[in-house]
């Protein structure tokens, strides 16, 4: 299992480096120039060539390339050509954030998908199977996007009951600790702060949720019924097992495994879909930031926020493969 890990690690190296080869080119393909966007169309040739000077942008791209894996391979991801702050820093500051909406939105699909699948295999063709199909087709097919616009058109417009923009109430101040709003507001002992953080993430964390739920409880249905059908599960209703315990404790635990995988990948696509997510909220994650560095031209920020997504996206599948070998004996063999 060790060799195995240290192989699969070693083989993330090859893999970040090609993001960031297709990533650089892709960013300099990006119409218009970072000085005319940084200083604004009144600005004359002469301050637009100096500009361009002091951040290196009239430099040949294959000196920008090896300057940047230059300061990569120290740890450095740059500086924001907007701000001028290190993107390391701007990151890091930002990925909490990210990372609370991404996670209760992953628990939140969970609770939802896993027992709408196992109750739609249970109850196949039945009204609620048709009713959870066309259901869950929907939410595979609405654009985030849209599902979000009408999120806050129905609960934040028509009906006021929550916030649409934003991680908390300007008149909720709590110290960044953790960077988890709920969790820093309780580490303070504020309970109304961590009431108003829940609040905002509501929102955003249903229209990230949607899609995964619908998607792992689609897989779990036709999981069930497939496990449902094998023999050991007949040879358990043979041997006079409750209906309950043929279902959770043989069937689901069978189920689960490849639905791990499902959970693992559309996870890491859920965060490339927090961009969209991030940007209709208002919400200061890395989507947000990514999005403002795409529209600004920030080479290092939209650079510095792809690898960050990539490398999540790798070493969620890492964790994924880990995951099952240690729920399957078969595949734990396999990674001697």
């Amino acid at each position: 299992m060790a060799r195995y890990l240290a192989w699969r690690l070693a083989a993330l190296l090859p893999v970040l480096a090609l993001v960031l080869v297709i990533v650089f080119t892709l960013s300099r393909l990006i119409p218009g120039d970072p000085a005319t966007t940084l200083l604004g169309p009144g600005a004359t040739s002469a301050q637009i060539a100096a500009l361009r000077a002091q951040l290196h942008l009239d430099e040949a791209p294959l000196l920008q390339f090896t300057a940047y894996l230059g300061g990569l391979a120290q740890g450095d991801l740059g500086r924001s050509l907007k701000s001028g702050a290190p993107v390391l820093e701007e990151i890091l500051l930002r990925l909490p954030a990210t990372l609370e909406l991404s996670l209760l939105a992953l628990l939140l699909a969970l609770l939802a998908g896993i027992p709408i699948g196992v109750w739609s295999a249970v109850r196949a063709n039945s009204g609620f199977d048709h009713a959870v199909r066309v259901v869950s087709l929907a939410g595979v097919s609405m654009p985030a996007f849209l599902f979000a616009l009408l999120l806050q058109l129905v609960f934040g417009v028509w009906l006021g009951w929550l916030p649409v923009s934003g991680r908390a109430s300007p008149f909720f101040l709590t110290e960044p600790v953790t960077g988890f709003a709920i969790l820093d507001a309780l580490l303070e002992g504020d309970g109304e702060a961590a009431l108003d953080a829940f609040l905002h993430l509501l929102l955003p964390t249903t229209v990230l949720a949607a899609f995964l739920a619908a998607t792992l409880g689609r897989f779990v249905r036709n999981a069930m019924l497939e496990v449902l059908g094998d023999d050991f599960v007949r040879t358990a209703r043979a041997k006079g097992l409750r209906e309950g315990a043929v279902v959770f404790r043989h069937a689901l635990r069978n189920a689960l495994l490849p639905a791990l995988t499902i959970v693992g990948l559309k996870f890491a696509e859920m965060l490339g879909g927090a961009v969209l997510t991030e940007t209709v909220f208002a919400w200061p994650g890395i989507g947000r930031y990514m999005f403002d560095a795409i529209r600004n031209r920030d080479y290092p920020v939209i650079q510095g926020t792809t690898l960050v997504f990539a490398l999540i996206f790798l070493l969620t599948a890492l964790l994924v493969d880990l995951l099952s070998a240690w729920l399957d004996p078969r595949l734990r063999r396999g990674m001697r």
